[in-house]
């Protein structure tokens, strides 16, 4: 997987920050370091940062850029903020797609979790909140896909099921809760292939 593509890719991606005047980080930089951290088990910002400040001078010198310093907190706090994530996915999904990378893969596990801020109406028989369902390639040890939903309005089995479809894998196991062994399904799930 080469990394050139990678970078041209998030290099595409828009720049919240101040018109034609130099930043000390070009964004790029900071997203290649976000994602080199995630994968490294770094999943909160504090985390992302302590990564960045041990890292990312020697990342910029392998890639031919001079850094003097890395970048700090506040940085890396507003670049979660203001960055449309959703991009930086598909650009990594994009790149670890290149070169049928899932096609060799021998195990597939698929998991979903509730986000617990997000729980409205927690007492009551109307209880909604955001469930977020991940494909994790054990081979790799990432997640090659996600997908999200609000439970009043879809259900694991579904999102599990769009995301076989997305990642389109043959000849691997896959793992999953036993909630996706029942017999029947909703309606909108449709039969297993």
């Amino acid at each position: 997987m080469s990394l050139d593509v990678l970078l041209e890719d998030l290099k595409a991606i828009r720049d919240w920050r101040r018109g034609n005047q130099p930043v000390d980080y070009p964004l790029w930089s900071l997203l290649l370091l976000s994602l080199l951290s995630a994968m490294s088990g770094y999943t909160s910002l504090r985390g992302m940062s302590d990564f960045m400040s041990r890292h990312y001078r020697q990342v910029m010198a392998d890639l031919g850029f001079q850094a003097k310093t890395a970048p700090k907190y506040s940085t890396v706090r507003r670049m979660s903020h203001e960055v449309d994530g959703t991009a930086v996915t598909q650009c990594f999904e994009r790149w670890a797609n290149r070169d049928d990378a899932l096609h060799r893969v021998r195990a597939i596990a698929f998991d979903g979790k509730a986000l617990g801020s997000t729980v409205q109406d927690c007492h009551g028989r109307h209880q909604d909140y955001v469930t977020v369902v991940s494909a994790c390639v054990h081979d790799y040890g990432w997640v090659a896909a996600q997908e999200s939903f609000a439970t009043q309005s879809d259900h694991e089995i579904a999102a599990v099921r769009r995301l076989l479809k997305h990642l389109d894998v043959r000849g691997a196991w896959f793992t999953l809760d036993a909630l996706h062994c029942q017999k029947n399904t909703h309606g909108d799930c449709g039969q297993w292939q």
